[in-house]
């Protein structure tokens, strides 16, 4: 990703962590139509951090010629694909495991779970259409 690509990912995570502790300073989260208000909090402070780290991560550190030249290599860029394709398969298992067990434990509510299952099946999708197109056109 771009340098303004980190940063406005940088920009947009402490836009989330500080909207998030300000609603809680507020007290406006209490107002929330949500079960669990005190969740807001939580969850735009993890996000936010999330979103700050991964974009700092990469603005501060400077790459040296040899360090993007090794990046851009493409024994390393087929490295890097294999073993992302390795986590996509791990993740699949795990997450078809973990709906199935969270469904039928009763955990999982009927929102979170069509949620969930449709940003599974947009993902399986989104592999299927890019694996079709990838072998007509190769």
């Amino acid at each position: 990703m771009k340098k303004w690509g980190q940063a406005a990912l940088a920009i947009l995570g402490m836009v989330i962590l500080l909207g998030g502790l300000l609603l809680y300073g507020l007290g406006i989260h209490e107002l929330a139509p949500v079960p669990r208000p005190d969740l807001i909090v939580v969850g735009t402070s993890l996000i936010g951090m999330f979103f700050v780290v991964c974009g700092a991560c990469d603005l501060l550190v400077k790459k040296t010629k040899d360090m993007e030249i090794e990046e851009n290599d493409e024994r390393n860029i087929a490295l890097s694909n294999a073993a992302m394709a390795s986590g996509f398969k791990v993740m699949n298992a795990t997450i078809a495991i973990s709906i199935f067990g969270l469904i039928f434990t009763g955990y999982m509510t009927v929102v979170p779970c069509f949620t969930i299952i449709g940003a599974y099946a947009i993902g399986q999708a989104v592999f299927i259409a890019r694996l079709w197109y990838l072998n007509k056109t190769r």
